[in-house]
């Protein structure tokens, strides 16, 4: 009897929860789409290895929580293409395309790196 009446409040609570209603607007769902498809690019030199210590810190945290994107993260040694964003070693992009969503670079501590990629690799 008690087995009937668990099972049967299992059921009710997997059919409650997928019924759920959920509203964007098309500025939310834009931004969902840049963050669904953001890269993290990660600049690298062998000048400025110890500062990098927190930046792999934070992607080891962030790991857990954003699997994909931190596993996709590329790391390079050369700006290339990203000249005029990059300024000083080390330095982190989370971008979508050609944009920029978050820009972190020179000596930070690691809660405030993991903090602002979380903030926006939620959105």
């Amino acid at each position: 009897m008690l087995y009937r009446a668990i099972f049967t409040a299992v059921c009710i609570l997997f059919l409650m929860s997928g019924c759920s209603l959920s509203q964007v607007t098309a500025d939310q769902n834009v931004q969902n789409d840049q963050t669904r498809h953001a890269k993290l690019l990660f600049f690298s030199d062998n000048d400025h290895m110890g500062r990098e210590v927190a930046y792999y810190d934070a992607l080891l945290d962030l790991k857990q929580e954003f699997p994909r994107q931190v596993s996709n993260m590329e790391i390079l040694h050369d700006k290339g293409e990203w000249k005029k964003e990059v300024q000083t070693f080390p330095c982190l992009l989370l971008v979508s395309g050609k944009t920029v969503l978050v820009k972190i670079e020179g000596i930070k501590d690691k809660e405030k790196i993991v903090e602002r990629l979380r903030r926006e690799l939620k959105r």
